[in-house]
């Protein structure tokens, strides 16, 4: 089976020299379930903002589907989707809302059909007009 992301070699510094992440790689396989574990300052977070490009890297690279995420950033990140433990969004916002503040965070249109096709799909076309604060984590 084929990597639906790849981390080959990947190394961040920030500008004070601290090491976020030294020489990492590691395979994501198509349909693969992951779960980064460690404590606090292991550079999860860092790796997870590398791969959706939203962090530079020192050293290495990273593909998703095959893109590199430096030369092909806009294909590689297309395929991206980035759902936070923790949202910095208004909390007394609809779930509908949200979705649809999200899309175009990302560049793309309003697309009322999909956005309830994926909230039936996640069981969520009931709660669209709930605040997302009254959602559990």
């Amino acid at each position: 089976m084929s990597s639906i992301i790849e981390v080959r070699n990947v190394t961040k510094k920030y500008a004070d020299e601290k090491v976020a992440l030294a020489d990492l790689s590691v395979n994501i396989i198509s349909g693969e379930i992951i779960a980064l574990l460690g404590p606090n300052g292991a550079g999860k977070t860092t790796l997870i903002s590398i791969i959706c490009g939203l962090t530079t890297l020192t050293a290495g690279n990273v593909f998703v589907d095959g893109l590199d995420i430096e030369t092909d950033y806009r294909k590689a990140r297309s395929l991206i989707g980035l759902v936070p433990q923790e949202l910095v969004l208004e909390p007394f916002e609809t779930v509908l809302g949200t979705v649809t503040l999200s899309r175009g965070l990302f560049g793309k249109s309003p697309d009322p059909e999909l956005i309830k096709s994926i909230l039936e799909n996640l069981s969520l076309w009931d709660k669209r007009a709930s605040p997302i604060r009254e959602l559990s984590g």
